[in-house]
């Protein structure tokens, strides 16, 4: 985890791992035979999202705009059938 966060500062190591990251989440947060692991997702999200957040890492803008068309809708319809007693829900 802490090895790619390490690497994620760099904007071409951003540019070539979001796809990737992206993918990922969507995969799992899209996967109906299996359970997703929301655990998983919200902390790889929110390690990706606390780089972005940097003021010492150079222009995020692009790379935040990844994120909201390619995983916000999922994310979204995801919450949306949790149940309210769930630990992720705040």
């Amino acid at each position: 985890n802490k090895v790619w966060c390490s690497s994620f500062i760099f904007l071409e190591c951003r540019d070539a791992l979001l796809p990737l990251l992206i993918d990922q989440l969507s995969g799992q947060l899209d996967d109906n035979s299996n359970k997703p692991d929301h655990e998983a997702c919200s902390q790889l999200l929110s390690n990706v999202l606390e780089v972005l957040d940097r003021k010492d890492v150079g222009p995020t803008a692009v790379h935040i705009q990844l994120i909201m068309e390619r995983l916000l809708r999922r994310i979204n319809r995801t919450v949306i059938g949790m149940s309210r007693q769930s630990p992720y829900i705040v």
